[in-house]
């Protein structure tokens, strides 16, 4: 009966004050908002890193010479390097397709022969495809002696991983400060609404009420506002996937599991932001 009590008082609390409330579950929809939109941000980003990770690969250009056999005892040789996932054979016709489909030109024509040599397309494992690891499993290939070239894209993967650690690092330390503003933000607005009801925590007081009396409706009010102002947010950040999507890329990610994060985020704080304000009253 007393649990029912307190969930109805804070119910009502959005009745009594309904301008206060309202500001607190904005403010807390946009503090959300932008910490979603920014997390979703750096979750993109570092989706399109791991892609682009994905596609890297070792290209060895082997001796045309190499008998069927002499060219499986190499494959099997690159194959059982720890660091490779796969290999996978490349002939000079596959080579050939795979060239003019890149770069539209009929290379045969211009050069009446078909100049590309046969080579295999090497697949690293995911936790060797850094720039270092990259280089000693390249030369470790190259001192076979059928191989006659090895190349990767050795410039992007400089590029991309000098770029994206710096991204990372600043991505860090503006969410930190977005977090903190928005935390601020929302305890401040919860604090200013149940300041203009400290005269009803004072009754309250008065009349017998326990301290976990008082607290709980203020509690339950608190975390109905993070509910609500985390499904707003949520709302709105589906809006603005879907619209990238529409006039963007339509590889923008939007997980599930944000949504609930938000949601929960918002209730925590709601939670969180009400007892420390009614406990500035109850003088713990």
């Amino acid at each position: 009966m007393r649990l029912f009590f307190i969930v109805k008082e804070g119910f009502q609390g959005f009745r009594r004050a309904p301008l206060a409330t309202s500001i607190s579950v904005i403010a807390i929809a946009i503090s959300l908002f932008l910490v979603g939109l920014f997390s979703l941000s750096v979750y993109n980003l570092s989706d399109i890193f791991q892609r682009f990770y994905q596609t890297v690969h070792l290209e060895v250009f082997i001796d045309p010479s190499l008998s069927v056999e002499q060219r499986t005892a190499l494959r099997s040789q690159i194959q059982r390097i720890p660091a490779v996932e796969r290999v996978e054979y490349i002939s000079p016709d596959q080579a050939l397709q795979e060239f003019e489909k890149q770069f539209g030109e009929e290379l045969v024509t211009v050069l009446q022969q078909n100049p590309l040599p046969p080579s295999f397309r090497v697949v690293l494992k995911k936790k060797f495809r850094e720039l270092a690891t990259l280089e000693t499993i390249v030369d470790q290939i190259h001192s076979f002696q059928e191989v006659d070239e090895v190349i990767f894209q050795r410039e992007l993967i400089r590029f991309f991983q000098k770029y994206f650690k710096l991204a990372f690092a600043i991505a860090l330390f503006l969410g930190a400060i977005i977090l903190f503003i928005s935390v601020l933000l929302v305890f401040n607005t919860i604090r200013l609404t149940i300041h203009g009801r400290r005269n009803l925590i004072e009754i309250m007081r008065l009349v017998g009420a326990t301290n976990g009396f008082v607290k709980g409706p203020f509690l339950v009010e608190g975390m109905i506002q993070g509910l609500l102002g985390g499904a707003i947010a949520c709302s709105l950040l589906w809006l603005i996937v879907d619209l990238a999507r529409s006039f963007i890329t339509e590889s923008v990610l939007l997980p599930t599991n944000f949504y609930f994060a938000l949601l929960g985020f918002g209730g925590m704080l709601g939670l969180l932001g009400s007892w420390l304000s009614v406990n500035k009253y109850l003088k713990f």
